[in-house]
């Protein structure tokens, strides 16, 4: 089953969007955390920070940075699928699934307009992005499973959409996404691998690995 565009050049214009967008989803952060240093001084590490400490400010160097990639870079996959559901011919899970990405980018953007000194926006913003990333996992593989030559990407919505279910399923949820590190928890020392930070990444990892797939690998396949 194939997904069918009415415009080709509009298309790939779209796809060029799109991927400026995950480029300024991916190299913000990045940058920030080679500049990071936290309240104690340390360096940033993806197995013990979180990308909410990356755009706090008064303690990042380079939060305006990750803030900006992230509402901007959410922008451009607003406007990257709202291009496609425009373009797709027919209904169904396809429609639906560019739909529900519209809204993923758009949680993406509220959590680059919310940092996390503003507490509660914050908070919700990102249970938010948790929920979409499970819902667009499921639609997203459901599309992938009726369109054969594009099951690769299965693997990781299907990583992304359980990563993200189990953040917004976590009891320690808000706490993860509050002001301050450590809360208490593990006083000033960080431990060497904190799960909830690296799990965070991972499905970052894997739900930037899905949104280059859905913007290059599957329209390539099928022009």
């Amino acid at each position: 089953m194939s997904i069918s565009y009415g415009n080709p050049v509009l298309l790939r214009i779209s796809n060029r969007v799109g991927l400026f967008g995950v480029m300024l989803l991916t190299l913000s952060p990045l940058l920030a955390a080679v500049a990071y240093r936290g309240d104690a001084g340390e360096s940033f590490s993806f197995l013990t920070h979180t990308l909410s400490e990356l755009g706090r400010y008064e303690v990042s160097q380079l939060a305006l940075l990750v803030n900006g990639g992230l509402f901007f870079g959410g922008l451009s996959l607003v406007v990257a699928f709202v291009t496609r559901l425009w373009l797709v011919s027919g209904v169904g899970f396809q429609a639906a699934m560019y739909l529900c990405n519209i809204v993923l980018a758009l949680s993406i953007t509220a959590v680059g307009l919310f940092p996390v000194n503003v507490g509660r926006l914050h908070i919700d913003a990102m249970l938010f992005f948790y929920l979409m990333t499970f819902i667009c996992g499921v639609l997203y593989c459901t599309a992938l499973w009726r369109h054969p030559p594009s099951r690769l990407g299965l693997i990781p919505a299907m990583i992304a959409g359980g990563l993200g279910l189990s953040a917004f399923c976590k009891e320690e949820r808000d706490l993860l996404l509050m002001d301050r590190y450590a809360f208490g928890l593990f006083g000033a020392d960080r431990p060497n691998l904190w799960w909830p930070a690296f799990e965070g990444w991972l499905m970052l990892l894997f739900v930037g690995i899905w949104l280059l797939f859905a913007l290059s690998v599957i329209e390539r396949a099928d022009n």
